[in-house]
Order: structure tokens, then C-alpha cells, then sequence
């Protein structure tokens, strides 16, 4: 019985020592300096300043990791660092090709990378043993990994994703296609209307929504949505919904917009559920700071949790707007589901 004993613990430790390189390594969370990112376009430019025509300081190429200082709300910039050295190279980088302190997958042996979650799926790579990735969805036994700019699948047999629960937005996904059209009722000033609908699934900033498309038009880019009103000038518009991803906390975000609102106006911040979101917060400016009078625009930010960070919706309406624009944005954001972000 003792030789037995002795037996399995061996084999045990050899399956531990074997199996040692397969494994799924957790974020590593915030350093001394900030958060670890790693780039997944070919090459990023590292900017002396927050603008596209700023001076060039450096390039980084695919896969290397950067340390993230602070996230600029307004369009997308983050201040990093190359390193933790004192002599560093520093700037600002686009957060569109960034993955923000993700979880990593190590592989064990040759492993196959699939175009989908099915292992009958065509084969897009074939992973060396040894190899660690990031993972940009971690749906249980499937993993969403990436891949030189693209994405791909691994398959992981009797792995559980984080929580072992799936998540809300799992769990709340929309039956709808991207781009299908339909009509709903809504109530406007007590009495109902039909409303046409499109259905938008944005995979780059991760949303799912509907949106009236006969009263506003859709402006996609490449790190925000926006829904204009059809009666605005599109370059400088009065009503519409801007959405746009976040690498921060859904509280960190909350804090920077308060800081930023609360200087010229009086918030409103408080926990919100939407529809088919739990848990995010709203924070509304209607009036002016000193005077308690009610402003010329309305802003109402809505913060929604999301794994990869945030998802931050904008509100914004003209006072003569705010009840027929304002209440349909209230039944658009009510469709609002958040999707796991997916790289460009």
C-alpha cells in the first residue's frame, strides 16, 4: 500500500510537471506606474502629445507590452510608458489596438488556433508549444485569443471561464442580426408611436443596440458610435448618443467625468439599471453651477460595466430636444447590450 501510495503521488507530480506550460496566466492588475497593455495592431506610434500630428517618439510593434499612466477621456488617447526605467521613452498611444491588462494563455504542446468555436472549423494557426497569447474572450472551454492583428479560437477541454458563470451580456445576448430592421411602439407625450428600428452590432467598441434610424443617422468610427439627430448640422449637432469604449474602471470612469462636469455644472450620480445591463451609473448635468438655472444643453452619461473595462454613453440634447429626443434616447440605451471586446 505504501509503494502504491508513493506511486501516485509520482504520477500526480508528473501530471503537474507535465501540464505545468498549458495554463491560463490571470491579469496581472495595476503596477507601480499603471496597467500592463500589449499591442495587437502590426505597429502603434508613440506620440509626444494627445493628436495624430503630434511629433512620432517612437514605434511599437505587435505584442510588445507598454504601461499604461492614464486614459484621456475626451478621444481615446492613453499616456504610457515603454518601460519602468527612469529614462523610458514616454507618450501617448490610441487605445483602439490595445488589449488593457489581459488574462494569457501558455500552450503546453503544438496547438491548433481555429477560425471559430468548433474544432471541425478551419485551422487559421498551428501554435508552437511554449507560446503565450492573449486572451481576448474567455468563453469556458473556447478562448478568443490574438493572433498578429487577427483573432482565433483555441479549443480547451474542461476549462471553465472566471466566475464559472456566464455573463450578463452572455446571458442577455439580442436574437437580432446586425443591420436587421423592425418596428416597436414607444410612448411619446402620452401617446404611442411606431418607431422603426435597425439593429447595430459594433464589435470594435463591443455594444449591441437599436437605434431610430428614420430620426437619427449613424456616424461609425473607428473608437466611437454616434447617433445624430436628422434635423442637426452633422459637424456640430445638438442631440445625439455617442458611445465609445473605455480601458478604465466603470468608477474610475465615473470619477473623471464628475471631475470634469462638475466644474461648470450641478450632477446628479447615482447606480442605474438599464434594460438588459445591471449596475452601471448615470450621471446627469442639467444646471449651471452657481446659478442653479437649468443649462442651454443637457448631459447624462451612462457608465456601463464591462470585462474589459467600460462602455461610456453619452447623452446630449438641446433644452427645445430634451423631451422627444432625450425620451427616445432613454428607450434606444434601454436595448443597450454590452458584447466582450474583439480586436481590430
Amino acid at each position: 500500500m505504501k509503494k502504491l501510495a508513493i506511486l501516485m503521488a509520482l504520477i500526480m507530480m508528473l501530471g503537474m510537471l507535465t501540464a505545468a506550460h498549458a495554463e491560463i496566466l490571470p491579469p496581472h492588475g495595476e503596477g507601480q506606474i499603471g496597467l500592463e497593455a500589449i499591442v495587437l495592431c502590426e505597429s502603434l506610434t508613440l506620440r509626444r502629445d494627445p493628436r495624430a500630428s503630434a511629433a512620432a517618439v517612437a514605434t511599437i510593434p505587435y505584442g510588445n507590452m507598454i504601461i499604461l499612466t492614464r486614459e484621456r477621456q475626451a478621444d481615446g488617447w492613453a499616456a504610457c510608458v515603454l518601460g519602468d526605467a527612469e529614462d523610458s521613452p514616454s507618450g501617448w498611444v490610441k487605445t483602439d489596438y490595445l488589449v488593457v491588462d489581459p488574462a494569457r494563455y501558455r500552450t503546453e504542446k503544438s496547438t491548433p488556433v481555429y477560425a471559430w468555436n468548433d474544432t471541425s472549423a478551419p485551422k487559421v494557426a498551428l501554435l508552437d508549444s511554449n507560446v503565450t497569447l492573449p486572451i481576448l474572450k474567455d468563453n469556458g472551454e473556447w478562448l478568443i485569443v490574438s493572433l498578429r492583428g487577427a483573432t482565433g479560437w483555441i479549443h480547451v477541454p474542461g476549462h471553465k471561464a472566471a466566475g464559472a458563470a456566464p455573463s450578463a451580456a452572455a446571458e442577455t445576448a439580442s436574437p437580432r442580426q446586425s443591420g436587421e430592421r423592425f418596428t416597436d411602439t414607444i410612448v411619446m407625450e402620452g401617446m404611442e408611436e411606431t418607431v422603426h428600428y435597425e439593429h447595430v452590432v459594433s464589435g470594435s467598441i463591443g455594444f449591441e443596440m437599436d437605434y431610430d434610424y428614420e430620426t437619427f443617422l449613424r456616424k461609425s468610427e473607428s473608437n466611437r458610435e454616434t447617433f445624430i439627430s436628422a434635423w442637426d448640422n452633422p459637424q456640430s449637432p445638438e442631440n445625439y448618443l455617442e458611445i465609445r469604449r473605455s480601458a478604465e474602471s466603470v468608477d474610475a470612469a465615473a470619477a473623471a467625468i464628475s471631475e470634469a462636469l462638475s466644474r461648470e455644472y450641478s450632477l446628479v450620480e447615482e447606480p442605474y439599471a438599464l434594460d438588459h445591463v445591471d449596475g452601471c451609473i448615470r450621471i446627469e448635468a442639467s444646471e449651471w453651477k452657481d446659478s442653479g438655472m437649468m443649462a442651454d444643453s443637457l448631459e447624462t452619461f451612462y457608465i456601463i460595466p464591462a470585462q474589459d473595462g467600460c462602455r461610456i454613453a453619452r447623452v446630449h440634447v438641446s433644452i427645445e430636444g430634451s423631451e422627444g429626443f432625450g425620451r427616445r434616447f432613454v428607450y434606444m440605451m434601454n436595448t443597450f447590450r454590452v458584447l466582450d471586446r474583439q480586436a481590430k
